[in-house]
C-alpha cells in the first residue's frame, strides 16, 4: 500500500474519531420531555395525578356492581364539575407564583382554595364509601393499609446513590 493511501486512511480514522467525540459531548435527550420544560411539567403533573388517583385505584379491585360503578362515576363527575372553577383559579395562582408575581393576598387565597378542594375530596370519599357493602369497605381498608405500609417502606428505605 502506498504512503498516500496510508495517510488518507489515518486521516479518515482521525476525522471519524474526533466527530464521535464531539457528538458524545452533545447533550442527549432521554425522552419526549428532555429539553422541553413545558413537557417536563406536564409529565410531572400526570405523575402527580396518577399518584392522587391511588385512593380511587383501590375501587377497581372491589368488584363493584354496575350500579355502584355508575353511582361512583356520577359522584366523581359531580365533584369535578363543582370544583372546576376553584381548580382553574388555583392553577392561575400557581402560575403567578412561578412567575414571581404572587401577592400575600393571592397566597392566602391559594391556601383557602387548597383547603376547600381538600374538603371537597373528603366529602367525595365519604359519598363513595357510602356506596360500598361491608365486605367491600373491609377490603378497601386492607388495600389502604397495604398501600400505606408500602409507602412507609419506601420512605424508610435507604436512598439510592447515583454515580
Amino acid at each position: 500500500m502506498s504512503l498516500l493511501k496510508k495517510l488518507t486512511i489515518v486521516a479518515l480514522v482521525c476525522a471519524f474519531t474526533s466527530a464521535g467525540a464531539v457528538y458524545a459531548q452533545q447533550p442527549q435527550s432521554n425522552g419526549p420531555a428532555a429539553g422541553n420544560p413545558q413537557a417536563r411539567r406536564m409529565m410531572r403533573r400526570k405523575m402527580r395525578r396518577r399518584d392522587r388517583m391511588g385512593a380511587l385505584r383501590g375501587f377497581r379491585q372491589l368488584n363493584l356492581t354496575d350500579q355502584q360503578q355508575q353511582q361512583a362515576r356520577a359522584i366523581r363527575q359531580s365533584f369535578a364539575q363543582s370544583t372546576q372553577s376553584q381548580r382553574q383559579e388555583l392553577r392561575q395562582l400557581v402560575e403567578q407564583r412561578r412567575a414571581g408575581s404572587l401577592t400575600a393576598d393571592n397566597q392566602a387565597r391559594a391556601k383557602e382554595l387548597r383547603r376547600q378542594l381538600m374538603q371537597g375530596r373528603q366529602n367525595m370519599r365519604t359519598q363513595l364509601s357510602a356506596l360500598l357493602t361491608a365486605e367491600q369497605k373491609a377490603k378497601l381498608d386492607e388495600l389502604i393499609k397495604a398501600r400505606r405500609a408500602q409507602m412507609l417502606g419506601r420512605r424508610n428505605a435507604a436512598p439510592t446513590q447515583k454515580p
